[in-house]
């Protein structure tokens, strides 16, 4: 029996080896290696078949401007924002400042040939959890504009251009740029262990957002991230469809901005970029309609029926971390479930869409998270609310955090009631206690109990509510 015990106890060992290796493979690589996002012809695919997809521009999830000055948006704020976009059915998110972040104080590269790991680290963190929330990330490189985390201005001020078309001709400022690539793509998210290139929750790197390159820069950068990265989707980062890059053997997929709407348009592009054996998407479209073209239900009835493989709306916005929404003026603001009847409709028609472009069943919505009590006083009352809160229910107690509770507020707050008045607050030591419920009526948990005139918080209580 003895001669036996050795390779039995080897086996033994080696099935561990090999479950062992397995299990820390999943810690590092969740997604696993056959989660790519990949290309056939003019077809996304994934795990062999097609993929589809709705989706929003969220800019700002590596760095924003939205909070009094540019700031890293805090963990609450990411991960809120892509539980409300997990909610609508998005599985495609497009997040410039992600991989735009040139030449700021708080980007990515603050000064040439600097690296600010700091900045990195927020990166990681939205990496993280939009794996977390299902979602597929589209990062463009850099940015026509010159908006607060940089672009393609900022690489030729670094070597004293004024005219930002050399970005494209320069060789100094191309090698600064793929320089500027190679630290990203290679750099390891402190989270889940992966380098961005290695980590399937990207879906593409974009070479940048309405940018109006000449072919040969559009190769030379598309080639360069094929070299680099041959295992992620490379986006035409163009304004508009150039037909000269439907050539380009390194370039994946193709896009266009539509403001406004406009089916024809859409068709048109979606054809001639199918014509060229390439994936075509829509990278922003201005939902509210607002300024003429097609009104919202038509396009989205549009990207269904087209060869698109996906569509993403400008832009998603979550709860703040105080109270409220963050805040944003440009006119196409979108805050789950709606602000305005009209975005509320608008939601529905998103979500509606989202499930038809995967050819699934709709749902039902999941249950709202805890919303938290930020400061009570002066018959004020704010908190943080939390996503997929369509409204909210507001308890009292003059006794204590076991209470009795007293609904003073029956469903009958938002998200955007706040700061919220309580008009009848006695005099004394006042306990409050809040819960949140979603658009079918689910209610989450209660918050933390909240006491005037402190803004202690303190475990939630059982007690039964007494109204």
């Amino acid at each position: 029996m003895s001669k036996f015990l050795l390779p039995i106890n080897l086996v033994t060992l080696i099935v561990v080896l090999i479950i062992t290796l397995l299990m820390y493979h999943r810690s590092t690589n969740p997604s696993g290696a056959s989660d790519f996002v990949t290309r056939s012809d003019a077809q996304l695919m994934l795990d062999g078949k097609p993929f589809r997809f709705f989706g929003a521009n969220i800019y700002w999830l590596g760095l924003d401007e939205n909070v009094g000055g540019v700031a890293y948006p805090t963990h609450f704020r990411i991960d809120d924002v892509l539980a409300a976009a997990q909610a609508m059915g998005i599985t495609v998110v497009r997040a410039h400042t992600l991989g735009t972040s040139q030449g700021c104080q708080l980007c990515v590269e603050p000064a040439l040939g600097k690296f600010n790991e700091t900045a990195f680290q927020h990166i990681d963190y939205a990496i993280k959890s939009a794996h977390e929330h299902g979602i597929r990330l589209i990062i463009p490189l850099t940015d026509n504009w010159n908006y607060y985390h940089g672009g393609k201005h900022t690489f030729t001020s670094w070597r004293g251009l004024t005219d930002e078309d050399q970005f494209y001709t320069n060789a100094t400022v191309i090698n600064d740029f793929e320089q500027y690539i190679s630290h990203l793509l290679n750099h390891v998210n402190s989270y889940t262990g992966l380098a961005y290139k290695d980590d399937p929750t990207i879906l593409a790197w974009e070479t940048g957002n309405e940018i109006n390159p000449p072919v040969s820069w559009t190769s030379t950068i598309a080639d360069y991230l094929k070299k680099l990265d041959p295992q992620h989707l490379v986006l035409d980062g163009t304004k508009g469809v150039n037909v000269r890059n439907l050539a380009l053997s390194s370039v994946d997929i193709y896009s266009n901005h539509y403001y406004p709407m406009s089916v024809a348009a859409l068709n048109s592009d979606a054809s001639t970029v199918k014509d060229g054996h390439k994936v075509f998407i829509v990278g922003e479209y201005n939902w509210t309609g607002r300024g003429g073209g097609d009104k919202l239900n038509s396009f989205l009835a549009g990207v269904e029926a087209s060869t698109a493989a996906g569509d993403m709306f400008w832009s998603l916005f979550g709860h703040n971390d105080a109270y409220g929404y963050v805040k944003h003026l440009d006119g196409y603001t979108v805050h789950y479930p709606g602000d305005t009847p009209d975005m509320r409709a608008s939601i529905q028609l998103f979500r509606t869409h989202a499930y038809r472009m995967r050819r699934s069943a709709l749902p039902a919505l999941s249950v709202p998270g805890t919303a938290q009590i930020t400061s009570v006083g002066n018959h004020q009352l704010t908190w943080r609310g939390t996503a997929l809160a369509d409204t909210y229910t507001i308890e009292r107690s003059s006794n204590g955090v076991d209470g009795p509770w007293t609904v003073i507020c029956d469903r009958c707050a938002t998200d955007n009631d706040t700061p919220w008045i309580d008009k009848t607050m006695p005099a004394g030591k006042v306990f409050y206690r809040i819960k949140a419920y979603n658009l079918t009526g689910q209610a989450g948990d209660y918050s933390p109990v909240a006491e005037t005139p402190s803004t202690t918080l303190k475990r939630p209580a059982s007690g039964n509510t007494v109204s």
